[in-house]
């Protein structure tokens, strides 16, 4: 107790460095004053970002993480209403899904990409992998039936491997899956049209713009984008850059800490590879990132430790705040794109439409909130305020609820987009008639002060050479003033003690005449000059000066108001600016209410509030998915 109150920070790194999850939880219920301090200090963050789960917990952790119990217990609820199968146990149901029948085509694509997922790994290579490619089959085919608005995408295959590889069960592994589709944004990632993918590219995009400036401006100079490598990251969760074992401990910090997880460790990856990257070209550049699994775990060097690897990879700090700001940007870029493609009635523009919008036969276009907007919390976060998961847009789940998607979507002609296409290019187009006034107004000033500095130029040359006149007698006044006083200080004639004994001798008589240093005079007598030239000069000096001031003060005046009007465009155009987003916000608005963005708030608890314990400290507490029977 001593150690804890007296070096907290050190107790906390000790405990979460050399121990393991369950140790920490442990530790953390000891008492409440420990489980203040844990909570305050945040053990069981830290022992994830040291990566101290053990592979006997990581089930517990993914499982409460997910919120895999409420989503469980909702598909429960459905099936007993359709009365699908007898008995609704977690098993039962992951059975009755896997053996549904598929649209057409959709289990030969599974099939095919199942062939193809870690072929070389040795759980699915080969005769020994024939298992566990038939358990991944029917995971997917479970998924593909248990979310028929997403049924599969090409990525969901190594997603569902991964959790497979290291939860073993195919139960488990299809429930921490449908968890993820539905609470963890991959819904809207996996649907048809990926409605959410370009937002996650285009904050991927702007984090490396911010945190890796060098390395940004090389790859656009380079005409490299970072589309692709991005779209891998979110769609596989890195598993194109990341080997599988190590894949778990991503999976970790994914599940605990949310998108920021991904974007993190996006970066990272980057990092590590930065210095390469800035020496290569376009087509080095694409072949090296088609390389970047072997690259991957060289970011800390042969040999580091896990520790090591994770404390490089989570170097950067992402924020709630910067991925809101980002995600408010592409939400109005996306819907101003939308408005100029999609609005004509040319259906060359409708070919245009961003990725994620989705047009139907017939010309309608259907706007989903979820290519607008989506959360960035983990599920158990948002799980503490509505009691389940909750899906994009903070809603409490409803699995597979055709209710829930028609709130989050709404048909619209392209006439409707019209009128305020109309609005935004009216307000540009003022906007643009009132810059271009004031721009008039700085380039007259321009022209004006152009116009006074050529003719005031050979009287404002001849104050400059006056003024450096004035200066040049000044430096040799003050130069001879020095010589002076240095020679009237090492003068014998005129030193004090000198000084004094001449005194007393005249006192008594016997006088004795003070020779004056001729050195001391030669000085004076300089200065004498110096200043008789400076009085002779000074008129002409004013002369000059009366003269060029009327100038000076009209340059001055000119400038002064060529700043004020710039520094008035400056705040024109940033009103502008925000007036313009807010016109785009009110008919984004208008036309979908459920895309209305509201950023995270900061949650603010008690150090002693249980409930922050608990959240964090029951994830190895997870039931197990009834076996086979």
């Amino acid at each position: 107790d001593a150690f804890l109150r007296g070096a907290p920070a050190l107790f906390r790194h000790c405990l979460v460095a050399l121990t393991t999850l369950p140790d920490v939880i442990r530790c953390q219920q000891t008492c409440s004053a420990w489980r203040r301090v844990a909570v305050r200090d945040k053990w069981v963050k830290h022992c994830v970002l040291c990566g101290n789960v053990g592979a006997r917990e990581r089930r517990g952790l993914w499982w409460r993480c997910a919120c895999v119990p409420q989503v469980i217990e909702r598909r429960r609820v459905l099936f007993q209403a359709v009365g699908e199968v007898g008995e609704c146990g977690s098993w039962q149901m992951f059975q009755a899904l896997s053996h549904q029948e598929l649209a057409d085509g959709k289990l030969s694509e599974i099939e095919r990409d199942v062939d193809r997922t870690f072929p070389t790994h040795p759980k699915f290579c080969g005769d020994s992998g024939d298992g566990m490619r038939e358990d991944l089959l029917r995971v997917l085919r479970a998924a593909a039936a248990a979310a028929t608005d997403v049924g599969y995408c090409q990525g969901m295959n190594f997603v569902a491997a991964t959790l497979l590889i290291h939860l073993g069960s195919a139960a488990d592994a299809f429930w921490v899956l449908l968890a993820m589709i539905e609470g963890c944004s991959y819904r809207h990632i996996f649907a048809p049209s990926v409605p959410l993918l370009p937002l996650r590219v285009f904050q991927f995009s702007g984090i490396v713009r911010e945190l890796l400036p060098r390395l940004w401006r090389h790859l656009k100079d380079e005409s490299f984008s970072l589309d692709i490598f991005a779209q891998q990251c979110v769609l596989t969760l890195f598993a194109y850059s990341i080997e599988p074992e190590f894949l778990a401990h991503v999976y970790d910090l994914f599940f605990f800490l949310g998108w920021k997880a991904v974007f993190r460790i996006g970066v990272g990856l980057l990092a590590s590879l930065e210095d390469r990257l800035l020496g290569m070209i376009t087509e080095e550049i694409s072949r090296f990132m088609q390389q970047s699994r072997r690259h991957a775990m060289q970011c800390a060097g042969n040999g580091a430790s896990l520790q090591a690897v994770l404390a490089r990879l989570l170097e950067f700090k992402v924020s709630n705040a910067k991925l809101d700001a980002l995600q408010k940007s592409f939400q109005l870029e996306r819907w101003e794109a939308l408005l100029r493609c999609a609005a004509p009635l040319a259906a060359a523009h409708w070919e245009m439409l961003p990725l994620g919008i989705e047009r139907l036969p017939s010309g309608v276009i259907v706007l989903n909130a979820h290519a607008f907007t989506t959360s960035n919390d983990p599920p158990w976060r948002r799980d503490e305020a509505s009691g389940n998961g909750c899906d994009a847009s903070g809603g409490a789940l409803a699995a597979d609820s055709p209710a829930l998607r028609r709130s989050m979507s709404v048909l619209v002609a392209p006439d409707e987009l019209r009128a305020p296409l109309r609005d935004l290019e009216a307000f540009d187009a003022e906007t643009q008639r009132e810059v271009f006034v004031m721009r008039g107004r700085i380039a007259e000033v321009d022209r004006s002060l152009a116009a006074v500095l050529r003719s005031s130029e050979g009287l404002r040359e001849a104050a400059l050479a006056v003024e450096i006149e004035r200066q040049e007698f000044l430096e040799y006044k003050r130069a001879s003033m020095d010589s002076l006083n240095a020679a009237v200080q090492t003068s014998p004639a005129l030193r004090p003690e000198d000084a004094a004994a001449a005194a007393a001798a005249a006192e008594a008589g016997r006088g004795r005449q003070i020779v004056p240093d001729f050195f001391v005079t030669q000085c004076r007598e300089k200065v004498k000059g110096v200043e008789s030239a400076m009085h002779e000069k000074g008129q002409l000096w004013q002369a000059k000066l009366r003269e060029v001031e009327p100038v000076a003060r009209e340059i001055s005046e000119l400038r002064d108001f060529k700043a004020q009007s710039m520094a008035q465009l400056s705040s024109f155009i940033e009103a502008r600016n925000a007036a313009r987003i807010a016109l785009l916000e009110d008919s984004l608005y208008d036309m979908l209410p459920s895309a209305r963005f509201t950023p995270r708030q900061p949650r603010h608890r008690s150090s002693d509030d249980p409930r922050a314990a608990v959240r964090e400290g029951d994830a190895v507490g997870a039931p197990v998915v009834e076996s086979p029977p």
